[in-house]
């Protein structure tokens, strides 16, 4: 137990605190200053709200910094994780977007695993703030990505005022704000600004933008690919038949440009496009690279429909070699995607 007593020049501006925090109630008497001996959950409430009061974000960080710390000892990773929230929280408030980010990327990877969705989109909302005010497009189109890929299709309704105080700057978590998410990271990757958008994050032929979605990445939620080889063996110089298949969970239509398909084998790879007449502009320098062109009547992606493209690679597997394993696969995405 704590004593606490009230000093005559500060009894009545701390009352409404140690009121709100249940230490007293309307009927109490602090005219003679006595002292409140005061449990320790009504202290760090005490000592909370009045850094609140004043603004004091160093003494509430501080806080439950003690107290992510206890909670760690004891193995209350739950419990942590919140205190850990509070914290991120309190450095985002006070502009410190370094420190908040980075205690956020922790609780988040925490939620994931609990698989709390609202936890992950609040987090996630405050992370892109963190990405977009720290001018790291790569983060922000990452986070972005994987919040509008969340299973939510709650409509929700009008917002208030209050959303964004308690949900975070994604607000509310409703099915039209994942789709305005996904419109406004599409628009950054394509190199569409709004007029009256004040953004630092820049993509362009400079500064290109490649993410990498690999078997452990939360990107897996948004875009899956997978490929199948028709012939369980492959004799050098002869062609065989492959089928990419593509998946989005995003809640908008995913059109692409290109896809390239690359195997460890240079002379296997290929690139997949729309019809020649209408790329052919964009595409005039691939045929030159001796690339396997091919064409497919739509690269759209549609929600949770699988997109199957079977090709023949028509080169084979070179005469020296043993074996043909795929890299990776690009979907090419806007200008500079």
């Amino acid at each position: 137990m704590r004593k606490v007593i009230l000093p005559q020049c500060s009894r009545k501006s701390l009352r409404p605190t140690l009121e709100e925090c249940g230490v007293l109630n309307a009927d109490t008497d602090t005219s003679h200053g006595e002292f409140f001996s005061l449990s320790d959950v009504e202290y760090v409430n005490y000592a909370l709200a009045e850094g609140q009061r004043f603004q004091d974000s160093i003494e509430i960080i501080a806080l439950f910094r003690r107290a992510c710390e206890s909670f760690n000892s004891l193995k209350a990773l739950r419990k942590a994780s919140y205190c850990n929230n509070r914290m991120a929280r309190e450095y985002f408030a006070a502009g410190d977007f370094s420190n908040a980010k980075q205690l956020f990327d922790g609780v988040l990877g925490f939620y994931r695993q609990e698989g709390w969705v609202t936890l992950v989109w609040e987090s996630l909302g405050y992370l892109r703030e963190c990405a977009r005010k720290l001018s790291s497009p790569k983060d922000f189109v990452e986070y972005s990505l994987e919040m509008a890929a969340l299973p939510i299709f709650s409509s929700g309704g009008l917002e208030s005022p209050e959303s964004k105080s308690k949900y975070g700057p994604a607000g509310l978590a409703t099915l039209s704000r994942r789709e305005m998410i996904q419109g406004e990271v599409f628009n950054l990757i394509k190199g569409v600004r709004a007029s009256d958008e004040i953004c630092t994050l820049m993509v362009s032929e400079d500064h290109p933008l490649r993410l990498e979605v690999d078997l452990i990445s939360p990107l897996r939620m948004a875009l899956i690919a997978s490929v199948a080889f028709h012939d369980q063996s492959i004799k050098p110089g002869f062609s065989t038949f492959i089928t990419v298949s593509l998946l989005s969970q995003l809640p908008l239509p995913v059109e692409m440009d290109e896809l390239e398909v690359q195997f460890n084998q240079e002379s296997c790879n290929f690139t997949i496009v729309r019809s020649r007449e209408e790329l052919s502009t964009t595409n005039s320098g691939i045929e030159d690279q001796h690339i396997q062109i091919e064409t497919a009547p739509s690269l759209m992606l549609t929600t949770n429909k699988w997109l199957r493209l079977t090709y023949e690679i028509k080169s084979g597997l070179p005469l020296n070699s043993s074996s043909l394993c795929l890299l990776y696969i690009h979907p090419l995405i806007g200008k500079f995607g």
